[in-house]
């Protein structure tokens, strides 16, 4: 099993849900994370409860090509190094393409997938270095498309092609990227709020909900895994 403490990662969409969760974990493990969301409250909240000497909030919109470039600069001027890209950031809009709008389309393709690129373009001149790692969150929606889900759906299948190119040109460069497949989790995504979910799931009945913390856990074994050893792509299921 690899060691951790000691290498430095960048986590998008840790103003919340698996963000959030993730982070957490990782200071755990000793590991210094760059902490990027738009809202720079809950990041400034979440570096407090971590610790400061294993966080750093970057608040910047993962759309804005200036602003990712200048988070992973001002992430390696601190930490001297970058070994771990985790991008968590996404959004989804219920609605039926008939009345979707054009605004949330855009949003959705936008954060989930251009986000995506240019986090890793970004970040792949300083992992390439130290045989760095990149993982991404896709969703069982990248696998079928659900109605009323359809912007988040071609979102998340973009992420799963994505990934699969660049594994094919980082590989070769010693990074490997895995991407994750998780089911429904128990955040705020979705017509449901979480306490609702909660409520739901205390009580049988509905669909079920991955914790936050346990999709994190999975993230971390991955992060483990032996230099030798590459996961391409892991479903993730609640039970």
């Amino acid at each position: 099993m690899e060691q951790l403490a000691g290498r430095v990662a960048l986590v998008t969409g840790a103003g919340s849900g698996l963000g959030w969760a993730t982070s957490r974990l990782l200071a755990r493990e000793g590991v210094v994370t760059g902490l990027l969301s738009r809202r720079a409250e809950p990041l400034r909240q979440l570096a407090a409860e971590i610790g400061k000497q294993h966080a750093l909030p970057l608040p910047a919109d993962v759309r804005d090509p200036a602003a990712v470039a200048a988070a992973v600069q001002q992430l390696v001027a601190a930490a001297g190094r970058l070994d771990i890209l985790i991008y968590c950031a996404g959004v989804g809009r219920y609605g039926p393409v008939e009345s979707y709008p054009l605004e949330a389309w855009r949003e959705t393709l936008d954060t989930n997938v251009t986000g995506l690129f240019l986090c890793s373009q970004a970040a792949l001149p300083h992992l390439r270095l130290r045989g760095g790692q990149i993982v991404a969150i896709s969703s069982g929606a990248g696998r079928r498309g659900y109605a009323n889900l359809a912007a988040y759906s071609a979102s998340k299948f973009a992420v799963m092609g994505y990934m699969e190119s660049l594994a094919e040109e980082a590989g070769p460069l010693g990074v490997r990227c895995t991407t994750l497949l998780p089911g429904s989790m128990l955040t705020e995504f979705g017509p449901s709020s979480r306490e609702e979910k909660e409520r739901l799931r205390a009580e049988g009945v509905g669909k079920k909900y991955l914790d936050p913390e346990a999709l994190a856990a999975i993230i971390l074994q991955v992060l483990r895994q032996p230099a030798d050893v590459w996961t391409q792509q892991l479903n993730v299921w609640p039970f």
